[in-house]
Parts: structure tokens; C-alpha cells; sequence
């Protein structure tokens, strides 16, 4: 066969192979029933012709299936990859995927609905806690498309996260154990986890001030916490880490000690750089999260149902909380 400038086929590697254009199909694809000399002598003709592989949009027409997973995160992609928990729900699902064909699609949860309805994804991982989340659920049960969220509130409709209420309540015991009476709380954005958090804080401390976040970042946090410092507090319940990191540094700022004069606590367990003390706070599985969310969506895929997983945490108690100072002896 002279290749010329026609385009090389998988018909031309299965003719200069010797075998059949179904065996030479099998060579390309993964766990097929082919010896492993079979598929060395189809690959070796298929490099020697210049073939690189079956052209996948032909494969997603036979199949169904676009072997594209999309990842919901923030609409601003810097500030989605400044979020350790979101970095650690990719590094999950990533992992997830590693030993298949399967791509991911990071999309912005500003998508609107009409974009929605002609994503090429196979499912959808929402990663964090996203206010779209509703609209995104809707958009692709029209298209029986399975969406599982990864570290939002733990539901029926598809979820591998954790019971927020119930780890707060480890934090609020934590406090009152320590003697704190006069408690803030430091709140995220509008949504499930915020409000679950909240209601399990305000549970604990029914009086207690909080002021609203725009964003869990550093920054939020030592300008909502500064606020939260005028109320004469001893201890300040932060929904993020990052925030938590926020108000101590607010804190200091004022001349105050961590924990000597205000306790503070976080919600997360990740890594903070520049932070290198030890953060009282709620340890999440975070990047396990994100494994068993991609395996999910995979496995709805194939008609396996929505998973309804609540993980187990973990309360670190570290450096940056303490007696309550009226507590003390």
C-alpha cells in the first residue's frame, strides 16, 4: 500500500498487520480480548504507518459516551485553584481516572443553561459548594447526564461529602468544654454547607454575632473576623480554614493572642502556606472525596445509582485554641 497523502486508517493497520479490521479495533482499545503478541505486532504497524488511534469522535458515536467527566467549580478558575479543598477534590478525581481513557472538563458554575444542555460530558463532579448547584442538577437530569457533588451537604440526590452539622457540633463542644461563652461566627457564602454549619454553631451559642463572607479567602476572613472582634469575643467559630487563618491575623493585628485572649477554630484540615502554626479545625477526607465522587459518576454512567456517602472526620485540636480566659484559675 502506498500512503501518498491519503489519510492512514485503521482498514490500512489491520491489512499490514495481517489480521482483521475487529482484532486491530481490539489492539486500541482497553481490556480486549487479544494475546498481548497480537496487539504488539497491530501497534507496531499502526507506528510504522503513522497511525495514532481510532479518531475518538467516531468512538463516542458508537458508544454513547465522550469519555469527558466535567468538574463544577468557580466561575473565576484563579480563585477556584487558590481553594485547597477544591484543588484537593481535582487531585480525587484525577486519581479516579488515571488508569482510564476518561478526560476531565472543568466548568465554570456561571455556565448558563442553555450551554448546560450541550456539555459533551459523560457526568459532572460539583466540587465545593457551589449556589448553581440547583440549576446544574436540573439542567442535566433532562438529559439523564449523573451529577455528584464532592464536599457540599450530604443528601439524597447524589453526594460523597460529610454531615456538617454534626462535625460542627465537635467544635462547638470543643469550645464549651474550654469554658467559651461569648462565641462568634464567621459564615460562608449562602448555601447548604454554610447554612448547616450555622445552624449547628447557633445551636451550641444561640447569641452569638456572625458576619457573612463573600469568599473563603485569607483576606475575607481578617476583614469579616475584624468585625466579629468588636463584640468583645473569646473565641471565634470559622467555616474554612482559610478564614480561620484570616481572623488570627486580624487578631494580631489588634495585639490580641491566639489563644490567650481568643480561641479560633476552622473547618477543612488543609495545608495553609505562610501558616505555620496548627490549626484547631475539622479534618475532611478531601481528596478522597473527589476519588469516590468521579467512581460515582462513572458508575452511574453505567446505571449503578447516585451515592448518598457521608465520610468520617476527624477534630484536630491544635495551638490555637484555649481556655476561655474568664475559665481560667
Amino acid at each position: 500500500m502506498t500512503r501518498g497523502s491519503n489519510r492512514i486508517t485503521l482498514v490500512h493497520v489491520a491489512e499490514t498487520a495481517g489480521v482483521s479490521l475487529s482484532t486491530a479495533s481490539h489492539a486500541f482499545g482497553v481490556d480486549k480480548p487479544i494475546s498481548d503478541a497480537t496487539r504488539a505486532r497491530v501497534l507496531a504497524a499502526a507506528a510504522a504507518l503513522g497511525y495514532e488511534g481510532p479518531d475518538p469522535r467516531a468512538r463516542s458515536l458508537r458508544s454513547g459516551r465522550t469519555d469527558i467527566i466535567g468538574v463544577q467549580v468557580d466561575d473565576e478558575a484563579g480563585r477556584a485553584f487558590r481553594d485547597p479543598v477544591i484543588i484537593g477534590i481535582l487531585d480525587g478525581v484525577s486519581a479516579a481516572l488515571a488508569s482510564s481513557p476518561t478526560s476531565v472538563l472543568l466548568i465554570p458554575d456561571s455556565v448558563p443553561e442553555e450551554r448546560l444542555r450541550t456539555l459533551p460530558v459523560d457526568g459532572i463532579v460539583a466540587a465545593g459548594c457551589s449556589p448553581t448547584l440547583p440549576q446544574l442538577r436540573a439542567a442535566m437530569a433532562k438529559r439523564s447526564v449523573p451529577v455528584v457533588t464532592a464536599g457540599n451537604q450530604v443528601d439524597e440526590i447524589g453526594s460523597v461529602g460529610v454531615e456538617n452539622r454534626s462535625a460542627t457540633r465537635r467544635l462547638t463542644h470543643h469550645l464549651q468544654a474550654l469554658g467559651h461563652r461569648d462565641v462568634g461566627i464567621l459564615r460562608l457564602r449562602h448555601g447548604d454547607v454554610e447554612r448547616a454549619r450555622t445552624d449547628a454553631a447557633r445551636a451550641a451559642f444561640p447569641d452569638a454575632p456572625v458576619a457573612v463572607t463573600s469568599d473563603s479567602t485569607i483576606d475575607e476572613g481578617f476583614r469579616a473576623g475584624a468585625e466579629l472582634l468588636d463584640h468583645g469575643l473569646t473565641a471565634i467559630i470559622a467555616q474554612s480554614d482559610l478564614l480561620a487563618v484570616g481572623v488570627i491575623r486580624a487578631a494580631e493585628a489588634r495585639g490580641l493572642r491566639v489563644p490567650e485572649d481568643l480561641s479560633v477554630v476552622g473547618f477543612d484540615g488543609v495545608r495553609v502556606d505562610g501558616f505555620a502554626r496548627t490549626l484547631t479545625t475539622i479534618r475532611q477526607p478531601i481528596v478522597e472525596m473527589g476519588r469516590l465522587a468521579a467512581q460515582a459518576v462513572l458508575a452511574a454512567h453505567d446505571g449503578a445509582p447516585l451515592p448518598t456517602l457521608a465520610m468520617e472526620v476527624e477534630l484536630v485540636v491544635g495551638d490555637t485554641t484555649g481556655p476561655a480566659p474568664q475559665a481560667r484559675s
